[in-house]
C-alpha cells in the first residue's frame, strides 16, 4: 500500500490521472444516487395521489413515512459514528 502511495506521490502525471478517475467515480455515484432519490420522490407522489383518490389518510401516511425516515437516519448516523470511533481507536 505504501508503494502505491509513493508511486502516485512521486509521479504527478499518475497522481493527476488517479484524481481524475476518483472524481469521475464520485460523480457517477452521486448521479446514480440522485436518480434513485428522484425515483423515490416520484413513487411517493404517486402513493399520496393513490391515497387521495381511494380515500386513504394521506397526512397520517406522510407522518409515518417521516418517522421511518428520521429513525433510519438516526440509525445510520449512529452506525457511522461507531465506525469512525472504531477507526480512531486503531
Amino acid at each position: 500500500m505504501e508503494k502505491a502511495a509513493d508511486l502516485l506521490l512521486g509521479n504527478p502525471v499518475l497522481l493527476l490521472i488517479a484524481v481524475i478517475a476518483a472524481v469521475m467515480v464520485l460523480f457517477s455515484c452521486l448521479r446514480n444516487m440522485f436518480r434513485l432519490a428522484l425515483f423515490a420522490a416520484a413513487l411517493f407522489v404517486l402513493y399520496i395521489a393513490y391515497l387521495s383518490l381511494t380515500g386513504g389518510d394521506a397526512p397520517a401516511a406522510v407522518r409515518e413515512i417521516q418517522e421511518t425516515i428520521a429513525a433510519s437516519f438516526s440509525h445510520v448516523s449512529t452506525m457511522i459514528k461507531s465506525f469512525f470511533d472504531l477507526l480512531k481507536s486503531r
